[in-house]
């Protein structure tokens, strides 16, 4: 009896381990909520949880067909079974949800982040739109004349894009008001598989054709970028959105999974020597002043010639960044002028600062602070002088902003108090 028992905790035991493997990953999502990738293993119906240390779990087990395409949509994992389409809890991975479309062989599957999921039929080729709240389906498109495999919503251009089988494989698209299908892209891939995009909008296809990542930008157009890795027969995409970062995760024939990193461009600008430059180069850049885009500040590098919040918006691959702020630094014993109205020096300054203007002062100015606190309110020069001097000896040391209105509208002028 001991050793019945002792082969029978062995064979549980044995069992879980086994479960606890890849075995033909087919497809990968990441869960945002939880921090970790899902992974569709259709060697043995199981859906996989991985830690972001590569920790692998039980999310669901005993699936009877696949699973294939996964997709997450609110609390609800969604998987491609067969011909069936059904829903996992996000946190207990009970099942929640079963709908049999009488497909024949579901692969790709997709999802416009509300109540509706969008899949193919690779066999049938097939196109379906599933409405989960209403627990209802209806059929988009059939007699495709490709293949239909991996598949994408794309809102901005009201369309699902889909990847598709067989040699010089185009990348196509469903446009969802009219259902019409059309070629968005003639590739020289072949056996495409999955696609999924980047924070930036790219593209990115798994081809068994070259074992590779293929970058195509965001316009799909022009010719793609093949990302170095060597894959194995890669299956289903999906991206987890970084920072810094984005990471591109894919499944593999050979009972892996790739997690290729797609660097982001991070903008950071200083200032020396007169001047506000970004630490990195990129392919293009544009400067702002409070806000506002400085016409023609185009470049790496840019002189600040009046006082203000400054920061630039750079791009790469595609890819736009926004940098920090850095106010124009107070310049010794110099002035800023804003605009062509006002001047006022010297800054910093110690006993008195002088503001000289061309337009009209309306004759009331205020200083303010660095809490935001008005610690000044005065009546200044009538409306028909051009200067106008301040005395700062009773302020503390440290920032202030002064503000008055010229041709009414109000400048705010940043000095230093020495």
């Amino acid at each position: 009896m001991k050793k019945t028992l002792f082969l029978l905790v062995c064979i549980l035991q044995c069992s879980v381990t086994f479960s606890q493997t890849l075995n033909g990953p087919e497809s990968i999502e990441w869960d945002a909520t939880n921090t970790r990738w899902l992974i569709g293993n259709k060697g043995n119906g199981t859906i996989l949880a991985r830690s972001e240390n590569g920790t692998l779990s039980n999310f669901v087990t005993g699936i009877p067909s696949g699973p294939y395409g996964i997709e997450i949509l609110g609390d609800v994992l969604y998987s491609c079974e067969g011909g069936f389409i059904r829903g996992y809890n996000l946190t207990s991975g009970s099942n929640v949800f079963t709908l049999n479309l009488n497909a024949t062989f579901l692969n790709g599957l997709t999802s416009d982040g509300n109540n509706n999921l969008y899949a193919t039929d690779f066999s049938a080729k097939k196109i379906f739109k599933i409405d989960v709240n209403a627990v209802s389906f209806t059929t988009l498109a059939t007699g495709l004349a490709k293949t239909p495999n991996g598949i994408l919503y794309d809102g901005e251009n009201n369309r699902c894009v889909y990847v598709t089988w067989g040699s010089n494989a185009p990348i196509m698209a469903i446009d969802l008001t009219t259902n019409v299908t059309s070629t968005v892209l003639a590739t020289t891939l072949s056996n495409c598989d999955g696609i999924t995009r980047d924070r930036c909008g790219n593209y990115y296809v798994s081809s068994w054709g070259n074992n590779k990542l293929n970058k195509f930008d965001a316009s799909l157009t022009g010719t793609h970028t093949v990302l170095p890795t060597v894959l194995s027969s890669p299956a289903d995409l999906d991206c987890r959105f970084g920072t810094t970062s984005d990471i591109v995760g894919n499944t593999n024939a050979n009972n892996t999974i790739t997690l290729t990193e797609i660097n982001l461009p991070v903008a950071e600008i200083v200032y020396g020597n007169a001047s506000l430059t970004t630490t990195q180069t990129f392919e293009s850049y544009q400067w702002y002043l409070d806000g506002g885009l400085i016409p023609g500040a185009t470049e790496q590098t840019y002189v600040p010639t009046i006082q203000g919040v400054y920061y630039c918006v750079v791009s790469q691959n595609n890819c736009s960044a926004t940098s920090n702020e850095i106010t124009a630094p107070f310049l010794g014993n110099s002035s800023f002028t804003v605009g062509n109205k006002i001047k006022l020096y010297p800054n910093p300054g110690s006993d008195l600062i002088t503001v000289s203007y061309d337009g009209t002062f309306d004759g009331n100015y205020s200083i303010i602070n660095a809490l935001g606190q008005t610690v000044v309110t005065e009546k200044g020069n009538p409306a028909n002088e051009k200067s106008l001097k301040i005395a700062i000896s009773n302020l503390k040391t440290g920032p202030y902003i002064l503000q008055l209105k010229i041709d009414g509208v109000m400048q705010n002028m940043k000095f230093l108090k020495l």
